[in-house]
Order: C-alpha cells, then structure tokens, then sequence
C-alpha cells in the first residue's frame, strides 16, 4: 500500500463545530458582507453582513424551537438562496439534522427521501408547495411546513391545521421570543460527534445511500483546506452548484465563512458571466462543464474576431516572460479577463476530470483552476492542488492531515484510492453492511476510485472508477474515464459513455455511445440526421482515438445520438441508467446490441414512439 499524507503550509483555527467557527468568524468579519443576493434577477440587489445573518439565525432557530423541533431532523429544498443558506446553517447550529434535497428529483423521489430521512419538518421554496400538501395530507413524520423565499407566495389558500409557516413570520416570531428572554436555541448544546446533516448520494431512491456527517468530519475538512489553501478576506465569491452537495456547501458556503468570504448568489445559470462581470467575482466553485463552457466560448469569439492568432502569440510570449519573472498576464488578456467581471483569479473545480490544457490555457490568462477529488462520504474534499502544488491533470496532493493510500504494493502503479481521517464520514444511514463495506477496521475508506501516485511529484492522477472498469476474457483491464476523455478532444462530440458487452464465449467488446454536438456539426454544414454520414465520421474518430491506446482498449462497436444523457446535479453521467435505458429501447424494437452498432439510437427510440402513435 502506498500512502500519502497531506501537508500543512498554512495556520489553522481550532474549532470542533459549525458555531464555533462561525463565532470566531463574527470576531474577524462581523461588519463585513457575508451575502450578496437579488430576489430575482431584475431586482435590487440586497447584502447580509456576518452580524446580521448570525441574527437572523438565532431569530430563525429560536422560533424552530419554540414549534418543538429541537433535536429533530429537518430537511431542506429548493434553490441557491440567501434562505437557504439560513435555514441549513440555523439547523446545524442549534436544532437538529439537516437533511438537504436535490431540487431536480422528481417529486416521488422527493417525498421518499423525506421519509427516508425521518424529517420531521420541511423547509421548502414555494415551488415545492403542491408537492409538500401532498406529504401533509398523507399524515407522514412530517407536521411543520416552512416556505422561505415567501416574497414569491405571501399566503396558503389551504389549512392544515397551522402545519404551514412562513419563514419571514418564523423570523418575527423568533424576534419577539428572544425580547422576552428566550434563550433555548442559543444555550442549545452541540455534540460534534453526533449526526449533523444526513446527505443523499446520487442515483434513485432506491439505490441512494444516506451519507452521515457529522460537525467533527465537516470541520475537519475546512480545517484540512485551510492548511493549503489561502483566500483574503473579503473574496468574491459566486455560488453556482447546488448547495445541497456537499462540494458547494464545504467549500462555498461553510467553509467560506472561514475564510471569511462574501458570498454572491447566482441569478441562474444563464446568468454566471453576467454576475461575475456585474460583481467582480474573485472565484468560483464549478465542475468542470462550467470552464469547459467558458473555454469555448473565449475561443469561438477570438475565432469571431479574426484574433486566433494573437492569442495564442500573446500566451506565447507571456509565458516566456513568466519564465524570467515578469508577469504581464493582466495587461495581455484584460479584454478577455474583462469579461468575467477583470478580477476572476481562482476557480477550484472538482466533481469530474477536466481536460489539462483547459487548466494550462486560463492559467496562461491569469486565472488558477486548482483541481480537487473528493466524495460526498470524506465531507467532501480529499485532495487538490493549491498555492504550493500545481500540477494540472492531477488533483495535486491529500489536504492537511488527510491520508491518501493506493491500495497496491507496487510504486507507480494504479490501485483503488483509499482515504483516513477526520473527514471520513460517520456511516451510511441504516445500512450497516454498506458502511463495513466501505470503512474497513483500520479505518480506510474505500472510495471505489482508481488513482496513481506520480513517482515524480508525488500527485495523485484518478485514472477510473472500480464499477465502471471492464475487465476483459484476459484479465486486463480497461477504464471507460480514459477513452471518454479522448473522444472528448473532438469538437462535434458533446459527451460520450464508454462500457464492456459481454459476449457468449466470454469475450468483452469495449462499445461507446456518442452524443453529437447539433451546433457543432450545424455551423460546419453536416446534418445530425444524417445516419449515414455520421456514422462515417465517427468511425473515422474511432480509428484515430484506437491508435492512441494499447490495441487491447481499442473501442470496436459504437451508437450515437444527439439526446444529452442522464446526469447528476454535478454533472455526472448515470452510467446505470443509460445502459437499462439503451437495452430497453432495444427490447422493444426486438433488436440484438451488435444490430444497433453505427446506429443512431435516438432514431430508433423516436421509431418506436411513432409506431405506437400509429397504433403499431
């Protein structure tokens, strides 16, 4: 077994829970922005400084307590937002659990989740009202209803016996209570060892699992990043993932009151460089989607411009100045920096792999993207780069204290990536099996990832995941990640997913299914539609991505279509769900897989839905 331990380069604050931390924070930013927010996108823009949100989450959490719900679980729903936040941090510090939701889960999802998570009360945004009447009426665990975000649903035209509340009430409750001398939520006592937020992995409910942190776990990993990484007070920061993932919520949300950052709330996907322009934004947290969408579109406009070649003379010439220690990187690119608001330094990706020229590329602008590895279950963040250790194509080394093992005895080689510490969770929830599963009687935490240390810098590559992996009639083994990646290098290819068919004598074909970009081959004068023609193309793109690996990995059969495939919140592919969704569409037009080789499997899912419609 080969471990790593992570370094510490940095000065860490002591703290073992949430509103400790918080409370020194208040010392060091009390007057200071903590939010920056807009209603929607067209309305005023509103600021909460660290004194006034600590207010409103006394307010708030004395008015919970006063409903009965200390030491209950309370789940969350609905967008970014300022209420959001509120809600999750006064549960944490002083109620109970927070159990937050992903928003996009269709509501049977949504309201299995919540049983599942034995929440007694719900905080929710309006757009979940119809689906939070059916869980009252059905008489679930579930008696309190809180709408934040009320200014778009000022009141309840149902009653169900005072079982729905609204937040801005609750906060002028809260007020009152505390002027008569009420100080339960306040004096509340917090176990750090106890369960603080019960998290849902991804996937359906019937196969999520219910990842446990507790406040020791959660500090530890803000902890661990302190000791790498450094921020100013005051950083600009625009939250973009969904809080209810813990990528977003560690680092963007409660780890930034660490560091003592201004956090911006997006109006919306569509809206990020606007805010970012708008805001001055110094950082931003996103997957690796987000810069891979800011890449294209720099290079399409300098395309649009005729500028193509000054750019690249420009990040030619920088770089070799960076070499002798003049930096010029603001005054060459500010039309291009400019755009995102002149002051954008950092982004920390994480979530999937992102391609390292992407990262060598705004690095060449001016812009570090330090890529990071974590899991929802080690809180979540293990590894990254950081202001000591960049490498890009690696996620650099283990945070402070946080060890980091390849679960082989050979140096160099690839093994399954195991993680200790602090960070690792508490367990899954009700599922002990799954639990002795994952954390062995050492205490390592097997993620199911594959990862190499490099020999020379000691950083670590993920190199594929265990479940994806196909392992072939001989042994070796080919990892999907891999062969994604190259095909991804392609501009016509939007995305594609790689597997392992099992044949009758054992053999395994490598497939891959290919989602097209429309745009794409739009501009360039192809036709998506065109089975034959793309087909043609893509199997030219297949000859080229075989060449550049071991004969044994070679991709031999391939579908395509234009559909975007299912995913997660951050991005993921559902490999499982695509595969059952693929052999589903096949069964019902009684068709073998190798019929389907070359095909646009989108073509014939849209065949079987107009014989149906004909009454075939």
């Amino acid at each position: 077994m080969q471990i790593l331990k992570g370094k510490q380069y940095f000065d860490i604050r002591e703290f073992s829970d949430i509103r400790e931390m918080y409370s020194q924070s208040l010392e060091l930013y009390g007057d200071m922005d903590a939010f920056v927010f807009k209603d929607t996108p067209t309305s005023a823009v509103q600021r909460k400084t660290y004194k006034e949100f600590y207010q409103e989450s006394i307010q708030l959490g004395t008015a919970l307590a006063s409903l009965g719900l200390s030491g209950k679980r309370v789940a969350v729903i609905g967008d970014n937002s300022y209420a959001w936040c509120l809600a999750h941090f006064t549960i944490i510090c002083g109620i109970g659990v927070s159990v937050p939701l992903d928003r996009l889960l269709p509501e049977d999802e949504v309201i299995n989740l919540i049983e599942r998570g034995e929440a007694d009360a719900v905080i929710y945004d309006p757009s979940f009202h119809e689906t939070m009447i059916k869980i009252a009426a059905a008489d679930s665990r579930a008696e309190i209803f809180v709408c934040m975000n009320d200014f778009r649903f000022r009141k309840f035209p149902e009653d169900f016996g005072g079982k729905f509340l609204l937040m801005t009430d609750l906060l002028s409750e809260g007020r009152k209570l505390l002027g008569s001398g009420e100080k339960s939520y306040i004096e509340a006592k917090i176990d750090p060892e106890a369960l603080m937020s019960l998290l849902f992995t991804s996937g359906t409910t019937s196969i999520s699992k219910a990842v446990m942190l507790s406040h020791r776990n959660v500090c530890a990993d803000i902890k661990a990043l302190a000791g790498v990484e450094y921020f100013a007070k005051g950083t600009k920061v625009l939250s973009v993932l969904p809080l209810h993932h813990t990528f977003e919520n560690t680092c963007g949300f409660l780890g930034g009151f660490y560091f003592g950052f201004t956090i911006h709330e997006s109006d919306g996907l569509r809206y990020i460089q606007q805010n970012m322009e708008e805001f001055k934004i110094n950082c931003l947290i996103g997957v690796p989607l987000l810069f891979e969408s800011f890449y294209t579109k720099i290079w399409t406009t300098v395309k649009k411009q005729g500028k193509e070649k000054k750019l690249r003379k420009g990040i030619k010439l920088s770089n070799l100045l960076r070499k002798v220690g003049i930096d010029l990187r603001k005054k060459l690119f500010k039309d291009i920096t400019d755009k995102f608001g002149g002051e954008f330094i950092t982004g920390i990706c994480g979530a999937a792999p992102i391609d390292p020229a992407i990262i060598e590329f705004f690095d060449a602008i001016g812009v570090r993207i330090l890529q990071g590895y974590g899991l929802t279950e080690t809180s979540p963040v293990v590894a990254g780069c950081n202001v000591k250790v960049f490498v890009p194509g690696t996620v650099g080394h283990p945070l402070t204290g946080v060890e980091v093992a390849i679960d082989n005895e050979q140096d160099g080689q690839e093994g399954e990536i195991l993680v200790r510490g602090d960070i690792v969770m508490i367990g899954y929830y009700n599922d002990e099996e799954a639990t002795a599963e994952a954390i062995d009687e050492q205490g390592w935490f097997h993620t199911g990832d594959v990862g190499v240390i490099g020999p020379k810098d000691g950083c670590i590559r993920i190199t594929g995941r265990k479940k994806s992996m196909i392992v072939l009639k001989n042994g070796k083994k080919v990892f999907p990640e891999e062969i994604e990646f190259l095909i991804g290098q392609y501009d016509f290819i939007k995305e594609s997913l790689v597997w392992g068919e099992t044949e009758g004598d054992g053999d395994v074909d490598v497939w891959v299914k290919i989602v097209l970009d429309r745009d794409v081959i739009h501009s360039e004068g192809g036709d998506v539609t065109d089975e034959i023609n793309m087909s043609t193309r893509i199997s030219e793109l297949i000859k080229e991505v075989n060449k550049k690996m071991p004969s044994f990995k070679s991709v031999k059969y391939f579908i395509f279509g234009e559909d975007d495939m299912a995913k997660t919140t951050t991005r993921k592919i559902k490999r499982n769900v695509e595969l059952e969704k693929m052999k589903e569409i096949l069964a019902r037009n009684s068709m073998k897989v190798k019929e389907a080789a070359g095909r646009n499997i989108d073509a014939i899912k849209n065949m079987l839905h107009n014989d149906k419609k004909d009454g075939g």
